[in-house]
């Protein structure tokens, strides 16, 4: 089962959510590649071994995923990143798929250290958030793809810090990132993994996410971000982890579903990525077993079916 790594600072009102009709809701709801995730994020200790086949049907031979997973198409930043949050529910950030993935993101890296989506993804006419070229996808790319280092094991690798490097002169006075807010929080998880509780840069990355009015985080943004934090051990002592569980909590529906902003077919995957923060953070309606404080591991990221 996904480790609660801080049970601190959240107030949990009797009855306001019942993790077990999330369960239920999934096990109803979900396809087989989303059912197989939630007995991992349960705790189930042996991967599925049909569904890891279909996605190593489906990674190109550069080691990345194909942008939608369509086949054909080319090795795309943000599809092969979704691939490797699957790949860590299901406890297999270890195997050879992933590795394969980490060949994949080594080659592309780009001689200033950024990612980019590849050129060829045009022909498909992505929306502005996929446009190869474009400065704010640019500095989304290297968070993305500098952060799953990180959760594989190269924290120390020059790519990382070249990365980093990038990253570092696109943060603004105000703490966020160049472009979406999704490269702040990446960009903040990342800094944290690897300077640890101290990093300035992830100090103000915070005090920017927390200056963000609560209404404008949707339960997708919510489960992006605060998957994130508990990678990189941000506790709920800080406010914006303590609000945006709390939020998060609030934002369930009866069914012990959550609503995504890009429509119902995105349903049970926002669902089980709530269910994956509410565990790390213990925000379940019964209390985990073993409890590790982020205090406990400064800065090491979680990995493996332990650990968005």
């Amino acid at each position: 089962m996904a480790r609660a790594i801080d049970t601190e600072a959240v107030a949990l009102p009797a009855g306001a959510y019942d993790w077990r009709r999330t369960i239920a809701w999934i096990d109803h709801n979900g396809n087989e590649t989303e059912r197989a995730r939630l007995r991992g994020l349960l705790g189930r200790p042996r991967p599925e071994a049909k569904v890891i086949r279909t996605l190593e049907a489906r990674q190109n031979d550069d080691g990345g995923f194909p942008s939608e997973l369509i086949q054909g198409r080319p090795s795309s930043i943000d599809t092969t990143a979704l691939v490797l949050r699957w790949l860590q529910d299901l406890g297999t950030l270890a195997g050879a798929v992933a590795q394969r993935v980490v060949t994949y993101l080594f080659t592309v890296q780009r001689p200033d250290g950024s990612w980019d989506q590849p050129p060829g993804l045009v022909r498909y006419g992505p929306p502005p958030r996929l446009l190869p070229g474009d400065s704010r996808v640019q500095a989304l790319c290297t968070a993305q793809a500098a952060y799953w280092l990180v959760l594989l094991g190269h924290r120390h690798d020059h790519a990382v810090s070249r990365a980093m490097g990038y990253l570092r002169a696109r943060q603004a006075a105000d703490g966020r990132f160049l472009g979406y807010i999704r490269t702040t929080w990446m960009a903040a998880a990342l800094f944290r993994c690897t300077e640890g509780p101290g990093s300035a840069v992830c100090a103000r990355a915070l005090d920017a996410l927390g200056a963000v009015e609560a209404e404008r985080w949707s339960a997708g943004a919510l489960v992006g971000m605060l998957n994130c934090m508990a990678e990189a051990g941000v506790s709920t002592r800080v406010p914006v982890v303590r609000q945006g569980v709390a939020r998060l909590r609030a934002l369930a529906e009866p069914t012990g579903s959550w609503p995504s902003e890009d429509g119902e077919f995105y349903r049970v995957e926002v669902s089980l990525r709530a269910l994956r923060v509410l565990l790390l953070y213990g925000a379940v309606s019964e209390p985990m077993s073993e409890v590790e404080g982020p205090q406990d591991r400064a800065g090491e990221p979680a990995s493996g079916g332990g650990a968005s």
